[in-house]
């Protein structure tokens, strides 16, 4: 009896106790146990175990209490870095596979939007992918430790075994890539590892020098052809709001209350196709998260006007001379009313609208991200 109570990994302990102390945990063994099956019969129905090269996309995983997916443009966007680069397997040669990572709740497929992906597990891939010879992993720059960290013995020899190995970082926002160091640690595991942008902000050479990695400018899907414009005539007084906290996120709805008939909501549970034709309806947009985000660009491709602040992280220099990105939040709460009221009128709106989605469209193209994503599988990277 002693003997096999030493065998019992301190992991098995430890699922064993959250199984009786917590209600969702135990939900979620149960939940998973569905989801496995599933995975298992995809992964045999889709895919030939005996591939050579294979494209690895990493995602968190689903909710701990309701096994269900969240909708963000991160995982918008890596879904569809995805699905385009399946797109192109006649380029590259490849498998492309989405995984959770091993310390991600699982889940078969994102379904508050429109994608035909399914969602595998990462610890599916040793046992059934036997014959690759070259991977690339692309791993979202928030989850890059915990993906390593959770990495078993078995994941770790299968990797080691592959000549071929390389880890891509996919750095979507600046303010979550890790540092210099965690990237030589990844450089002392992968002899290949690059570095991909969802910003032409932090896509320099300076950036190449700081992690001494080739750095490539992916973009992300957004595109002007992929909204429902609406004019001024067809908008109704709605201003949109980003999700995002601030400090004086509270100070400056308040001050928005003041414009009559104008109603304000805050983005939240909605799928992304009730997103776009909300924003098809609004007249206006404002966001406090990242400013050059979803939330400016999109209204803005669906013939709204957004209003932002402007930093030097996200934000390239030409949009520092339009009217509706400030240079503070002060000056926001000071101007937004005025700038509101002055633009809020048929010729005005139109031009300056137009103005603000011609900017927007010449950072962001589909034929230049598909392009883009060309390029990084033939090597041929923004800064190598």
């Amino acid at each position: 009896m002693k003997g096999r109570i030493g065998k019992i990994s301190p992991q098995f302990l430890k699922q064993a106790y959250r199984l009786i102390r917590y209600r969702n945990e135990w939900k979620k063994f149960v939940r998973e146990i569905g989801i496995r099956k599933k995975q298992d019969k995809l992964l045999a129905d889709r895919y030939n175990p005996e591939v050579k090269k294979l494209v690895v996309f990493v995602v968190g995983g689903g909710d701990w209490e309701t096994g269900k997916d969240t909708i963000s443009g991160g995982i918008i966007s890596i879904v569809s870095l995805c699905e385009e680069t399946a797109a192109i397997s006649d380029r590259h040669g490849a498998a492309t596979i989405m995984c959770t990572m091993n310390e991600g709740h699982l889940l078969l497929k994102h379904e508050m939007f429109e994608n035909k992906t399914a969602v595998f597990r990462f610890s599916q891939l040793p046992a059934y992918f036997r014959s690759v010879r070259e991977i690339i992993i692309h791993i979202p720059e928030f989850l890059v430790t915990i993906f390593f960290e959770g990495l078993t013995k078995k994941d770790k020899a299968w990797l080691g075994a592959i000549e071929g190995l390389h880890i891509n970082v996919m750095n979507q926002n600046i303010r979550l890539m890790p540092g210099p160091t965690v990237i030589e640690e990844i450089k002392s595991i992968s002899p290949k590892v690059t570095i991909t942008t969802a910003h032409q902000k932090y896509c320099t050479p300076e950036f190449r020098d700081t992690f001494g990695v080739p750095i490539h400018k992916f973009s992300v899907w957004i595109s002007p052809e992929q909204y429902r414009f609406k004019t001024w005539e067809e908008k109704e007084n709605l201003i949109i709001v980003s999700p995002d906290q601030h400090p004086m996120k509270e100070e400056i709805l308040s001050h928005l209350s003041e414009v009559p008939g104008l109603d304000v909501q805050i983005i939240r549970n909605l799928t992304y196709e009730q997103y776009k034709e909300l924003i098809s309806r609004a007249k206006w947009s404002l966001t406090f998260g990242e400013g050059l985000d979803g939330y400016l660009i999109e209204p803005v491709f669906s013939g709204a006007i957004g209003f932002a602040v402007y930093n030097e992280q996200f934000f390239t220099p030409d949009f520092k001379d339009m009217e509706t990105i400030y240079s503070s939040f002060e000056q926001m709460k000071e101007n937004i009313l005025a700038d509101m009221k002055r633009l809020d009128k048929k010729e005005k709106f139109a031009a300056y609208q137009k103005k603000e989605f011609d900017l927007c469209a010449a950072h962001y193209s589909k034929d230049q991200y598909r392009k883009n994503i060309v390029a990084f599988y033939e090597n041929r990277y923004t800064y190598d």
